[in-house]
């Protein structure tokens, strides 16, 4: 069955919880990601802030259809379903189709944070890994400053599983990461 669904071409999962509704990025999406990626407050544990030109090519990378191949990210855009605000975006990549692996990710915008949307959206997404795409391990890395991110994979189920001494280099600073995971229940 894993063979055919990841033969199967593009793949694009819709993940419904209580509140978000978790689909694809469209093309209406580029503003709302671009100001994400610009913001400082938001990229200071993950990546360095992206040039206007970064930023158009990040869409325009995230706007393509999914493969589900390994390594391939796919974003998919949380939208509140009684507001209908887009409130962050949590993203998934198949890490390993022979080992059945898959890594989560997640960002929510800074209006919207402290709300409980991260965990909500994380957990439906790594339960789609489980049951929609039959993974048998799902991983999440962060930087360990980012205490938010690593209170939230703790949460969802994940455990911490070690300690990268500076793996990470950000602003020309070295960081630790933390590596979680979970294997999923028979």
């Amino acid at each position: 069955m894993l063979k055919q669904l990841f033969n199967a071409g593009p793949i694009v999962p819709i993940i419904t919880t209580a509140r978000l509704k978790l689909r694809a990025v469209e093309l209406d999406d580029k503003q709302f990601i671009c100001d994400l990626e610009a913001k400082p407050e938001l990229m200071t544990h993950i990546k360095e802030v992206q040039s206007p030109e970064q930023q158009i090519k990040f869409f325009e990378s995230v706007l393509k259809p999914w493969q589900a191949t390994e390594g391939e990210w796919l974003m998919l855009i949380a939208i509140d379903k009684q507001s209908k605000r887009r409130i962050g975006c949590f993203s998934m990549r198949i890490v390993s189709t022979s080992s059945l692996c898959a890594e989560i990710g997640y960002l929510v915008s800074l209006t919207e944070q402290g709300k409980g949307y991260a965990k909500e959206g994380a957990l439906a997404v790594k339960e789609s890994l489980f049951k929609q795409f039959n993974m048998h391990r799902v991983c999440a890395y962060c930087n360990t400053g980012n205490v938010a991110s690593w209170k939230v994979m703790e949460q969802i189920g994940l455990a911490r599983e070690g300690h990268l001494k500076q793996d990470f280099r950000l602003n020309n600073v070295w960081h630790d990461t933390y590596v979680y995971g979970q294997v999923r229940n028979p």
